[in-house]
């Protein structure tokens, strides 16, 4: 029942959105379509009596009568199943294009939830892997639970009534006396099943457990070799091939200790599944035998008994049968009912005050805490001007980039109160190339579209970058391409281009020399004189450039422990 309600949890959405006419229509036809195959099993039943009773009696033109109307069937019975698929494959990709947009947006949003979650440590393992692949498992296994459901179900009441009229009473002696049980077949197959649907139950219980582990340990594993390549170059520059091989096993070898628990489990399960369907052939025969060795059956009813047998004992299986499916489907809902709670438990960030004058301020005596609430730096007040350039420095670890994360509105560990604008843009010290061409590359986030190719141009030659001029629509990976140095230069680009009014640079410039890191400075406090500039730099040369320096100390010098907590003093120089 749990599952069903976190199920609903992730479809409920979907209720709200533009695409659910189009799509309720489809799945209406899909199930239509689907539940149609329970109509030409009916009929077969019926032209398997009529076929083996002509059979029997050796009537050959009613033989070929019924083999003229076979072909018939079965032609359309083809036709229906192959249209079925494939309508229900555009359902799929219809809901899979829809359900992966609706995560995206909810794990990108303006908000930042991506990073957020990121951040308060409370990220679930692998969102990439939720979005691309548990989606996908997520709505296929889910329309063929529900499919074969419904149909089980209208099996189930269409072959429960010819089961029951075709196994007639038993009537038999027990301890003297006299038994009659009407339609005994009918509850021959229900405790069959029942027996059967218990033992596969206790068998599989723990195959939901080990299928979401196995999605979890797969996705680390994809994870750690996507990082490796990444860092190929100081893999190798480092002669670290040895002990990355010895990660990998260890990733690797996690995948392989849960595969063999899957294994063995899914093996039991299988003794069990696999003799109870080949009983399940030999069953109803054997229920039958006594009615038809006394004569009260003829061959033909004989026939239409097992296979109603068959299919009302398949309706009842379907938990059986489903179990592996069912276990999946539950492992997967879970991971995708985390990953949206994780989003949806989100604090949203309060309204960011516009202040009234050309200042960001950070007052009240702010301190910001790190993840497990132990105190990090504290600040009487600080602020930043618009039109100035404000450098921050400090020894590493000291809190500055911590400091950038609050003053750019992520980092929700603080006390006191904020103030800042919000055309704002952040360039961390880890920097981000897509996958784009280098026209998208030097405007990010807006449209190349947004700007001519002689803006974009003239924007490489600012940057000392005009030798890339003519590859603006090339698509290569920049982020191997482009040495550091110019991936910094790349940034600046950005700043250029979208123009806004808060920013802050953490160390863009460690891989430039001091002539380069100085004529991008002049260049952004020229081309953005209305803009506040925050940068963290250890390049002590750079200081000539600012306007205000601001040194984040310790509070009982070099010996912190930690819980102190570190001052920021601010030093005005212009």
């Amino acid at each position: 029942m749990q599952k069903l309600t976190l199920f609903w949890q992730l479809i409920k959405p979907f209720w709200f959105a533009k695409e659910r006419n189009s799509a309720l229509l489809l799945l209406t036809i899909v199930i239509t379509l689907s539940l149609s195959s329970v109509w030409f099993s009916v009929q077969i039943n019926q032209w398997n009596g009529d076929f083996f009773n002509a059979l029997q009696q050796l009537d050959g033109p009613v033989l070929y009568e019924l083999l003229q109307f076979f072909a018939g069937l079965i032609a359309a019975f083809i036709l229906v199943m192959v249209y079925t698929d494939y309508l229900k494959k555009k359902l799929i990709i219809n809901f899979r294009s829809w359900m992966t947009t609706y995560l995206c947006e909810k794990w990108l949003s303006k908000h930042s939830d991506h990073y957020r979650l990121r951040l308060q440590k409370s990220e679930p393992d692998n969102p990439d892997q939720r979005i691309a692949e548990d989606v996908d498992i997520f709505i296929q296994s889910s329309l063929d639970l529900l499919l074969s459901f419904l149909r089980s179900v209208v099996t189930l009441g269409s072959f429960l009534t010819i089961l029951w009229q075709l196994s007639g009473t038993l009537s038999f002696t027990l301890f003297g006396r006299e038994l009659n049980i009407p339609g005994y077949m009918v509850w021959a197959c229900v405790g069959y099943t029942l027996i059967g649907t218990v033992i596969t139950h206790l068998i599989g219980k723990p195959l939901q457990a080990l299928n979401f582990n196995q999605q979890k340990r797969e996705a680390d594993f994809r994870r750690a070799l996507i990082s490796r390549r990444e860092h190929s170059a100081a893999i190798a520059g480092q002669g670290g091939e040895q002990q990355e091989q010895q990660s990998l096993k260890v990733y690797f070898s996690a995948v392989i200790t849960n595969w063999y628990q899957l294994m063995h489990c899914e093996r039991n399960l299988g003794f069990f599944t696999v003799g109870y369907a080949q009983v399940s052939m030999l069953a109803p025969i054997f229920f039958a035998l006594p009615k038809f060795l006394s004569g009260a059956l003829k061959l033909g009813g004989l026939m239409q008994i097992k296979m109603a047998f068959m299919q009302v004992s398949s309706a009842l299986s379907w938990i059986i049968y489903a179990y592996q499916d069912i276990a999946k489907w539950g492992a997967t809902v879970e991971r995708l009912a985390a990953f949206i709670n994780a989003l949806d438990e989100l604090e949203e960030p309060e309204p960011t005050p516009t202040p009234n004058s050309k200042t960001i301020a950070l007052k009240s005596n702010i301190t910001l805490y790190l993840t497990d609430g132990s105190p990090l730096l504290t600040a009487q007040s600080m602020t930043l001007k618009l039109g100035e350039l404000t450098m921050i420095q400090g020894r590493s670890g000291i809190g500055k980039s911590t400091l950038f994360k609050a003053l750019a509105g992520y980092w929700p560990h603080f006390t006191g109160q904020i103030q800042r604008i919000e055309s704002m843009y952040w360039i961390p010290h880890s920097l981000y190339l897509p996958d784009v061409d280098l026209a998208r590359q030097l405007c990010y986030p807006r449209n190349s579209t947004d700007f001519s190719d002689t803006e974009l141009q003239d924007t490489l030659h600012k940057i000392g970058l005009p030798h890339l001029c003519e590859q603006l629509y090339s698509q290569v990976n920049w982020k191997q391409q482009l040495s550091a140095g110019e991936q910094q230069r790349l940034m600046f680009a950005r700043l250029l281009l979208n123009r806004p009014k808060l920013i802050f640079i953490d160390e863009t410039t460690s891989s430039l020399d001091i002539d380069a890191a100085s004529n991008l400075i002049t260049l952004l406090k020229a081309e953005l004189p209305q803009s506040a500039i925050a940068f963290i730099s250890h390049q002590v040369a750079l200081t000539q450039y600012a306007d205000q320096v601001i040194y984040i100390e310790d509070d009982k010098g070099n010996d912190k422990t930690d819980h102190d907590l570190n001052l920021v003093n601010t030093i005005n120089i212009a």
